[in-house]
């Protein structure tokens, strides 16, 4: 006795019953012929998720955990867009704010090589209030930034753990 197609079908299927199922099983131990015949339909056959599996898939899909899940994840990214942004914004700001508060500095000055002791003097005092200047900005941007961001960062966590 060999298996043939109708019993490798109803093997695939889970048609058969426990007597069968013992039969089919131990004559596959027994004949390479059939077990290589069995082999060969499971390669040539396609893979097919079980009747029920879709239906919980789509089950879980529409529970209200996964949708609130969804909305967090999608309100997570605006935050951090905003907070990138922001981020951004900050710096141009500070760029510019640099750029144009100090119109009476000449750099130039800066890099001259004078060898007279007021020269000296002139620059190190105007590297000095250059050098007080922008780390009183940065400190004040960095201070800003730091805040905005503590409440970007708690505002989302609001919102992720539902308002608690």
């Amino acid at each position: 006795m060999h298996i043939d197609k109708n019993d490798l079908i109803e093997f695939d299927n889970g048609t058969m019953n426990e007597q069968e199922l013992i039969e089919f099983l131990s004559h596959l131990d027994h004949c390479d012929s059939c077990l290589d015949q069995m082999i060969e339909q499971e390669n040539h056959s396609p893979v097919t998720a079980p009747s029920y599996l879709a239906e919980q898939i789509m089950d879980k899909a529409i529970s209200s955990e996964v949708q609130f899940a969804r909305a967090a994840n999608k309100v997570s990214r605006k935050v951090q867009f905003l907070r990138y942004g922001l981020q951004t914004a900050a710096g141009v700001a500070a760029a510019l704010l640099l750029l144009f508060s100090i119109p009476d500095i000449d750099f130039s000055e800066l890099r001259s090589n004078c060898s007279s002791v007021q020269s000296e003097r002139t620059v190190q005092e105007h590297s000095s209030q250059l050098y007080d200047f922008s780390r009183g900005i940065n400190q004040s941007i960095c201070d800003g930034t730091s805040s905005l961001v503590q409440y970007i960062s708690d505002f989302s966590s609001k919102i992720m753990n539902g308002g608690k």
